[in-house]
């Protein structure tokens, strides 16, 4: 039996400036990309996106939306990694401008375009934004990312 990681990961939406929160991560995946992190052991999974952004961005969010995953197997470790998509468009509180996990500030989905991504997280904005796709997962075959 292979080992699970959970990870989540949300993207914000304020609808009054139809701006989205980035985080630009400084961390082990760096670039831009939404707050997220892990879920710890026996946490619910909605319940750990909300602690995840509330600790890494200040914001409480409420109204979740999951969007898909986004999944892939490491060999060597036998694990698997899979990480819960959500989105939602309901949050109080200030904004922490900056983390150790790294600056938080709002741009528009045309601005993102134009900025350094973190590692294959345009291929997962594809499910943030779109409703054909709810699985991103890793082919290790063609070494590339299948989106179902």
């Amino acid at each position: 039996m292979e080992n699970i990681k959970l990870m989540n990961m949300c993207k914000i939406i304020d609808v009054n400036t139809n701006k989205i929160l980035v985080q630009e991560r400084v961390k082990n995946w760096k670039g831009l990309a939404f707050p997220g992190g892990k879920i710890n052991n026996g946490e619910s999974i909605v319940k750990s996106t909300i602690r995840e952004v509330k600790e890494e961005t200040g914001l409480i969010i409420n109204n979740l939306e999951l969007c898909g995953i986004k999944n892939w197997y490491n060999d060597e470790k036998n694990e698997r990694s899979i990480v819960f998509l959500y989105k939602s468009e309901s949050f109080t509180g200030d904004l922490i401008l900056e983390t150790e996990e790294g600056k938080n500030y709002w741009i528009t989905e045309e601005e993102l375009s134009q900025k350094d991504l973190a590692n294959n997280f345009d291929i997962m904005l594809q499910i943030f934004k779109e409703n054909n796709y709810s699985e991103m997962i890793y082919n290790s075959n063609n070494k590339d990312w299948d989106l179902f």
